[in-house]
């Protein structure tokens, strides 16, 4: 328990300064405790490294963080499931989007968890805190990409698995230009 709260205080401070991109400019934080969160709702015997690493998720491609201090401050398993998680900002958004996909059947079990409840939580903000200025074809396009993220990453969570497809459903049927097909 105590690393899992270091690693919240951590984070905490990493992202101090962060809001969501949605109208109600939630604080950046409640993203990656919610990551955890979920985690723990659908699989309640996750071992406490990989609840960590989903609380510092993004602390290294959106904060500037790197791999090594995070081992340094936590340990190495934990930096090594964050750095697998991470984008790398010097590229392109769109080559960075794409890596997400290629990438997700080599990611350890860990840190597929940590990608799938990420995608869990990311498309469930498309109900209750929509980014600024998305239309519904991004909001649409969005869904269907995070879909393609996790498709390998669903093995290891039958309960995430369960509420990206609820959560992506009920997404496609708010977003959708024929919304009485889609019900």
């Amino acid at each position: 328990m105590q690393l899992l709260l270091k690693s919240v205080d951590f984070a905490a401070r990493a992202h101090r300064d962060q809001r969501r991109k949605g109208p109600a400019e939630e604080p950046y934080i409640n993203h990656p405790i919610e990551v955890s969160r979920l985690i723990v709702e659908c699989e309640p015997h996750t071992d406490e490294t990989i609840l960590c690493a989903a609380i510092l998720h993004d602390v290294i491609e959106d904060c500037g963080a790197t791999r090594d201090e995070i081992a340094a401050c936590f340990n190495d398993a934990i930096a090594d499931i964050v750095l697998e998680v991470s984008d790398d900002k010097a590229l392109p958004r769109d080559d960075r989007k794409a890596k997400q996909v290629e990438n997700a059947p080599n990611l350890t079990p860990g840190a597929k968890l940590v990608r799938l409840a990420d995608k869990v939580a990311n498309v469930g903000a498309m109900l209750t805190d929509t980014p600024i200025g998305w239309d519904e074809k991004q909001i649409l396009a969005y869904v269907d990409w995070a879909e393609a993220v996790i498709a390998p990453c669903r093995e290891v969570s039958d309960g995430l698995s369960a509420r990206f497809d609820a959560i992506a459903r009920d997404v496609r049927a708010v977003h959708s230009d024929d919304k009485e097909a889609v019900i």
